[in-house]
């Protein structure tokens, strides 16, 4: 510890050794966020698909009381764009035919009749 040379190389290398300290601490903070910035991608992609399941459920099963889909489909990103499929109609879900009234006939008139009309 007498000798000046060697009393700063051990500054410097303690200075140093201060220096990885503090840029470990700043790395493990960091990992700890990238960690639960990870948790929580995961959380949302399970979620997202998830939903992608349900939406392609219900694309698949239609219940047959809502329309018929129209022929523009909108892009989904994973489902294809398929013909819409033909809806099992229900034997009560037919419309009541409607009402024939009859048309009366009206007596046929000759011209002469027709231009004495006012």
């Amino acid at each position: 510890g007498k000798d000046q040379y060697r009393k700063t190389v051990f500054q410097k290398i303690g200075m140093e050794v201060i220096l990885t300290h503090e840029l470990l601490n700043k790395m493990e903070t960091e990992v700890k966020q990238q960690e639960k910035l990870k948790n929580l991608l995961k959380k949302i992609q399970t979620a997202a698909e998830r939903d992608q399941k349900e939406a392609q459920h219900l694309l698949e099963h239609v219940p047959p009381h809502l329309p018929k889909p129209t022929q523009s489909c909108m892009p989904v990103p994973t489902v294809k764009c398929k013909e819409p499929k033909k809806v099992v109609e229900h034997k009560n879900a037919k419309k009541p035919a409607k009402e024939t009234k009859p048309i009366k006939e009206a007596a046929l008139i000759t011209t002469e009749e027709f231009e004495s009309v006012p």
